[in-house]
């Protein structure tokens, strides 16, 4: 995933902690936050560092969720994000492609692992828009597809 899309990503995703996020998306996002953060703190203005510091809170913290949910743990491990190496080290961690009942699990279709990897069951979510699907339905009553 590129720098433009990460970005785009979890702006879109802004509060969603549901799904997976790639190690690559996590981290261009990290970078972009570092940098805006550093131009509003160069600027000065303590009021515009503390209003962007409050603007990328909530998706960082949504990045930092659907990452540990693509790693296969659950989204409660942000907190070790406060143990600098220990939290550093399991974002880094690869993805869990099999068996990974936190990506698979969340609504939105967001999880990024590769769907030759995926193990079907009777009832999923719609690859449009995320809704459930209830076992045996083949059509999504929200959007048709």
């Amino acid at each position: 995933m590129n720098f433009i899309t990460s970005i785009k990503t979890c702006l879109k995703k802004y509060a969603n902690f549901t799904g997976a996020a790639s190690r690559s998306e996590y981290w261009w996002f990290v970078l972009f936050c570092a940098v805006v953060l550093g131009v509003a703190r160069v600027t000065g203005s303590h009021a515009l560092y503390g209003l962007v510091s409050l603007a990328l809170f909530l998706p960082t913290l949504a990045a930092a969720v659907r990452r540990h949910h693509d790693a296969g743990r659950s989204g409660w491990w942000w907190f070790t994000n406060l143990i600098p190496p220990w939290g550093i080290y399991l974002l880094c961690t690869k993805s869990k492609t099999t068996g990974n009942k936190f990506a698979l699990g969340g609504s939105g279709g967001s999880s990024l692992i590769d769907e030759s990897h995926v193990v079907t069951s009777s009832s999923g979510s719609c690859p449009t828009c995320g809704k459930l699907l209830l076992p045996g339905q083949t059509n999504c009553t929200s959007c048709g597809a």
